[in-house]
């Protein structure tokens, strides 16, 4: 009997853009494309550690709708952060009843980035609700999280969307799911400069922080993942959205499953095992006559094309 391949899932960042990723796991599940690894970034952390706790997404959709999550937020007078990050800490021991990650049902690895020596930290041992809480600390944002004597930040500074680990980890077809694309505008030529003041309402210090990290962490995830390449991109344009706005979130997990049923044909393709490849690896390893050689491996070039299909699309919702 043939194996299917091993599935790996990267969740990006985007705060509450990344509520989306519940529908994303909500399509998979529909469709059957099975998980085998996650790996996650800031919010796409919180929701792969959740559903790798409990791999069941109308119960995770069903907690996450629930959540009171303005509650959440601890605002301080900002000295190292705007919010203090302790309600939430204590929310995530809470939902994932101090699960250590080696008890998770499906391997998961989380993102976070040393602020002191410049470096990205990939958490896959020891106490997930900590590991959660360093990832989705935004820089500015959240008070850094001390973790193992270093001072962490989200791991969206270097990471944002974390593909290569589940590479690394076994993963032979990869889906990333992007919550932070943005459609790409031509920029303004010649524009006259005129002072206007006091024409427009200037926005408080968290909205203009929170999308000018938008529009970076989206070009960021553009270089990003032209290098990774994962084998499937599912772009949510979801750039409406305010990254601390969770007013919207059936909204946002409908279009992450409206995004994801639209790559099925896609997805079923990539992770289902293929017995032609499979036989013209066969035939590959058989040495062959000089002269015929070479007509033969064109030929099972030409299948092998076929039957692998060519780098999938991005899906831009």
């Amino acid at each position: 009997m043939l194996e299917r391949k091993k599935v790996g899932l990267a969740l990006g960042g985007g705060g509450a853009r990344g509520i989306a990723h519940i529908g994303v796991l909500k399509a998979l599940e529909k469709h059957k494309i099975p998980i085998d690894f996650i790996s996650g970034t800031s919010i796409g952390a919180l929701i792969g550690a959740m559903y790798s706790a409990q791999p069941n997404a109308k119960k995770l959709e069903k907690e996450i709708l629930e959540t009171k999550w303005q509650d959440l937020f601890d605002y301080k007078i900002p000295s190292d952060g705007l919010i203090k990050g302790m309600k939430i800490e204590k929310f995530l021991e809470e939902k994932l009843d101090k699960l250590k990650f080696n008890q998770l049902k499906i391997p998961l690895f989380v993102t976070s980035y040393d602020l002191e020596k410049k470096q990205e930290v990939i958490f896959q041992k020891g106490d997930v609700a900590a590991a959660i809480r360093a990832s989705i600390s935004i820089p500015g944002i959240f008070v850094p999280a001390e973790n193992s004597g270093r001072l962490l930040v989200d791991g969206g500074i270097v990471d944002l969307i974390p593909v290569e680990i589940l590479r690394k980890k076994g993963a032979e077809s990869i889906i990333a799911v992007n919550a932070d694309y943005i459609r790409e505008k031509k920029p303004i030529l010649g524009q006259n400069s005129v002072p206007s003041y006091g024409k427009r309402k200037i926005p408080g210090i968290i909205h203009t922080l929170t999308k000018s990290l938008q529009v970076i962490e989206a070009e960021a995830s553009k270089t990003e993942l032209s290098i990774s390449r994962p084998d499937l991109l599912i772009n949510l344009n979801l750039e409406e959205i305010p990254t601390l706005d969770f007013s919207n979130m059936k909204k946002l997990i409908r279009k992450g499953e409206l995004a994801t049923n639209r790559t099925i044909k896609q997805l079923k393709k990539l992770t289902n095992p293929n017995p032609i490849k499979e036989i013209l690896e066969g035939i590959s390893s058989i040495p062959l006559v000089k002269g015929v050689e070479k007509n033969i491996g064109k030929v099972a070039e030409d299948i092998r094309e076929l039957a692998v299909g060519k780098s999938s699309p991005a899906d831009k919702s």
